[in-house]
């Protein structure tokens, strides 16, 4: 019995061993990925941080301001934390709409949309509308609205390694 009981406490202490080792690496992966963060331009307060991994698919849901038809933006996270514009659905045409943009232009389902633009930002900034934000969303989430964040703030959306 007593042998037995050695073998069983070896195998507990050896399980244990495993576990704390898999969860302290789990760990330092977490602490080593990516993050998306929202912050304030002017001062740096971070009003959202959610994790984020390269190829995570990240969604911009407007409203247009003077036409009030909506738009969206679809990017992929690149593996170094960029973004990267892939394609816009507008469903319409007024100020600011782009006409020329990525590879291929068609109409689907009452939106002209543009594919194929492939276009890399560091990051993304804009001045919040609480009216025209209608969405920001990643992997089809949706983290906050416009009615979440500051009305009329210069807002920026970075993805970066975790602290």
């Amino acid at each position: 019995m007593r042998g037995r009981g050695r073998i069983v406490a070896v195998a507990v202490a050896v399980a244990a061993m495993t576990v704390a080792a898999l969860a302290t690496a789990s760990l330092r992966s977490l602490a080593g990925g990516l993050e998306l963060v929202v912050s304030v331009q002017s001062d740096g307060r971070r009003l959202l941080s959610v994790p984020a991994a390269a190829g995570d698919r990240l969604e911009f849901e407007w409203i247009h301001s003077v036409e009030h038809f909506p738009w969206f933006e679809y990017f992929d996270v690149a593996p170094g934390g960029a973004i990267v514009l892939r394609e816009t659905r507008i469903g319409g045409f007024g100020a600011g709409v782009p006409y020329e943009r990525g590879t291929s232009a068609r109409v689907e389902d009452g939106f002209v949309v543009y594919s194929g633009i492939d276009e890399t930002f560091p990051s993304y900034r804009w001045i919040n509308s609480q009216t025209a934000v209608a969405a920001i969303s990643l992997n089809g989430n949706v983290l906050a609205r416009g009615s979440d964040l500051p009305h009329h703030e210069a807002l920026e959306l970075r993805i970066q390694q975790r602290r």
